[in-house]
Parts: C-alpha cells; structure tokens; sequence
C-alpha cells in the first residue's frame, strides 16, 4: 500500500470503545453454582477468536466473505466459557443462552477505557474524521451516546442498520464514502484480527489491532500488523504512518 497521509480514523466499538461488565456476569454465574471469574471469560474471548480466524481467514483470502459471521465466535465463545467452567452438559443450552442474552444487551456494554475520550478529542483536535463501523443488533449508536462517546464521531455504522458485518468489504466502503476519504487516507482500529484487521485491509484500509486483554500476545503467529494494548498508544501509531 501506497504512503497517503491518514485523513480519518475508524473504531470497531465492542471491546474497543466500550466494554461488557465482565465482573457481573462472572458473580451472576458464581451465584449459579458455577465459578466464574473475569479470566474465564477472557479465555473464551481467545478461544472465540481463535476458531473465528480458523474459519474465516480462508474465506477471505478467497474473496468469498460472508455477509454475517459474529455467530461463529460466540458460539465457540459460549462453548468454551461452558466446559471451562464446568456447566454440565444437561444445563449448558439454558445457562449458556442466558449468558449470550446478557451479552447482546447493549446496556451490559458501558465500560469505556479511560483513555478514550482523550484520545478522540486528541484525534479530533488534529483534525481527522473519525467513525465507528460496529457490527451490533442496531442500538450501537444510542449506546456509544449514553456513555459519553457519541459526540466524538462524525457517524455510527451499525451492521444491524446497513445490512452487512464486518469482514466484508462493503462495510468500509460506506465508512470510506462517509468520511470521504479513500482507503488509502483511512486508519481502522479494532480488537479481531480476522474480523477488523483482514476486513478492513481487505477493503483497502491501514490497520491497527488493538489487544488489552492479550489475546494476541507474542509470539502469535499471523499478526503482521501494528498491535496495541491502549487506546492511548494509537497516536504513536498514526505518526509513524506519516
């Protein structure tokens, strides 16, 4: 790719912008009977994104990319949640359909680092476009404005609304035509490499991988791109890109 100066900034939200309560989901389950921590999930979220490149990552190097794929991850996610914390097999399907109605409550999604609204007015200062491209269940935009980020963003994409989810192409490209920048002059920033990062460079865009909870961590095979673990250290990312 062609050096071009970076005109805008794109962010995946979930685990990039905002944050499941982890900690109430591991106390709901512990007062089940079934012993979790906030580690537990982590573990799934890896193993989650794991199964998720596995399945995905040929179907974009051969440019048959789905229109719909976060079911896969968190059917290995929740699958791998169970059996690490021991649900037996004839209570998984209703404690495990409960955990994955918690999840798709955007209101569980309020946790936002704090580095994140500086960053965004930093960015903002600068004088960058800056976007969200979610895939979500159509309330990503209300959700990022009742936590305080909402301001931040010239627009919110959400795959619920625009009828396609990341990997695919044409969900950067109505980012892209939002902004009005080219691909060349756009940065997306989110936390799965097979999703935000193979999706994103697929349509053309920079890439950073953001990973705070070190489900990337070295040595990882594959992960040829920029890897940061605080929003913060993006800034540092963009200047080497100038």
């Amino acid at each position: 790719m062609s050096a071009s100066r970076i005109r805008a900034v794109f962010f995946d939200a979930g685990n990039t912008l905002i944050f499941p309560r982890l900690d109430e989901l591991a106390q709901e389950l512990t007062a089940q009977g079934y012993p979790a921590s906030v580690a537990d999930f982590h573990a799934s979220e890896r193993a989650g994104k794991q199964r998720l490149a596995e399945w995905l990552a040929p179907q974009i190097e051969s440019g048959n990319i789905p229109r719909a794929v976060d079911p896969v991850y968190w059917k290995e996610y929740l699958t791998f949640l169970a059996e690490r914390i021991a649900v037996p097999e004839a209570e998984r399907e209703r404690v495990m359909r409960r955990v994955g109605e918690r999840f798709a409550d955007i209101l569980l999604w309020s946790e936002v680092p704090p580095d994140a609204p500086l960053l965004l007015d930093s960015l903002r200062a600068q004088g960058y476009a800056l976007g969200v491209v979610s895939n979500s269940n159509g309330m990503i935009e209300q959700q990022l404005a009742r936590v305080g980020l909402g301001p931040h963003f010239d627009f919110v994409l959400d795959s619920h609304r625009v009828g396609v989810e990341k990997p695919h192409p044409e969900i950067f490209h109505l980012a892209l035509e939002r902004a009005g920048v080219s691909a060349r002059e756009a940065l997306f920033v989110g936390d799965s490499y097979a999703t935000d990062i193979c999706g994103a460079r697929g349509a053309g865009l920079h890439a950073v991988l953001f990973d705070p909870t070190g489900v990337y961590d070295p040595p990882c095979h594959g992960i040829d791109c920029p890897r940061i673990t605080a929003l913060a250290e993006l800034e540092g990312c963009l200047v080497a890109m100038m």
